[in-house]
């Protein structure tokens, strides 16, 4: 078994899995589904049964971003090595892609929310700054740490993540890492834990990837394991933690993502699955585009015409029913899928927007 990415051989090929993208593309649509209804519904839709519903759907998106996450780490840093990169430069491109990522985040606050006057919702601690600091702090474990180590650290965060609330940090320190002083809606603690689960993912993917019975029993085993993780979450106490994720939704979010892995993985195996899931796909190789993208559109340009009236916790909603929000988001769906082949062909005239986007 694979404990670090230098012991890997020099002259391998590493795959690109074509289930990941699938799945990263499927975790970009829950999000965009959320942010939608959240945005455009009026406020009796978007408290309703409806609204109530889309947010939970939003819920399976950051989990599953954060574990593939690790999972492309571990990958894209095996390939530099069949690169003859050597594990110095595999280190600093993720320290620099997680930092580049980090910094995005702040620059789509900036350009999405600020309104002249709320500078702490520019500097909210939100999803794609807990990736990019969560990459660069897990970097090392990527290319240097043990199997054994990489377990251990997985459960220690899982539990320190739980107890997070018992850590004080001053200022902005404490809003990265446990959302104390506010605001901070995915802070290292609890939201780090995916990381290094997506890590030992990775590399049991890295170690099989060209035994496919073994990938085939990795992936059918994910349905029995996300039972067994769904039934935990059913029999674990709704408030153990002390912040969203509570360790319920954490093993639920794992058992999302294993039998969604699972039902990608086989589908991708047969043509018919490859092809029909070939627009997912596209839209899971450009995540941070487009989640730049749909903020800029979904709610800053409706904000500039007045249908957006602010965040919804902080008691503003949209103007738009369920239908007409529905008729809106297949429209938006359409224009992030045209925006996206067109951006992967910029990126194949340009390569360099690759480096920054």
């Amino acid at each position: 078994m694979t404990t670090n990415i230098i012991n890997q051989p020099i002259q391998i090929t590493i795959r690109r899995f074509a289930f990941l993208d699938a799945l990263r593309g499927a975790a970009l649509l829950c999000m965009v589904v959320d942010h939608a209804y959240d945005w455009w519904l009026t406020e009796a839709d978007n408290l309703g049964t409806w609204g109530r519903t889309t947010e939970f759907i939003g819920t399976l998106a950051a989990p599953t971003f954060l574990a593939l996450v690790g999972v492309s780490m571990t990958l894209a840093s095996a390939k530099r090595a069949s690169q003859h990169i050597s594990t110095r430069q595999a280190f600093w491109f993720l320290v620099r892609r997680g930092g580049m990522v980090f910094l995005w985040g702040f620059l789509t606050n900036f350009l999405v929310f600020f309104n002249g006057n709320n500078w702490q919702d520019v500097f909210a601690f939100d999803v794609l700054q807990c990736i990019g600091l969560g990459m660069i702090i897990c970097a090392p474990l990527v290319l240097w740490g043990a199997d054994w180590v990489l377990a251990l650290i997985t459960i220690g965060a899982l539990w320190i993540g739980q107890n997070g609330g018992a850590i004080s940090l001053s200022g902005y320190m404490g809003t990265m890492l446990n959302g104390n002083p506010p605001i901070a809606y995915f802070p290292l603690l609890p939201w780090l834990f995916f990381i290094p689960v997506g890590i030992l993912w990775g590399r049991r993917l890295l170690d099989w990837q060209d035994q496919p019975a073994r990938l085939n029993r990795m992936s059918l085993l994910m349905l029995p394991t996300g039972l067994g993780l769904a039934v935990a979450a059913a029999l674990i106490p709704l408030d153990w933690g002390y912040r969203y994720p509570f360790t319920a939704h954490i093993f639920f979010n794992l058992a999302i993502i294993a039998w969604g892995s699972a039902i990608l993985y086989f589908l991708s195996s047969i043509d018919w699955g490859l092809k029909s899931s070939d627009w997912l796909r596209a839209l899971g190789k450009e995540t941070l585009f487009l989640y730049i993208l749909h903020h800029l559109i979904g709610y800053r340009l409706f904000y500039s015409f007045g249908a957006v009236t602010g965040h919804t916790w902080q008691g503003h909603y949209g103007i738009f029913s369920v239908g007409t929000a529905t008729a809106m988001l297949l429209a938006l769906m359409v224009l992030l899928y045209v925006s996206t082949r067109l951006w992967i062909m910029a990126k194949v005239e340009y390569p360099q927007l690759g480096d920054w986007l």
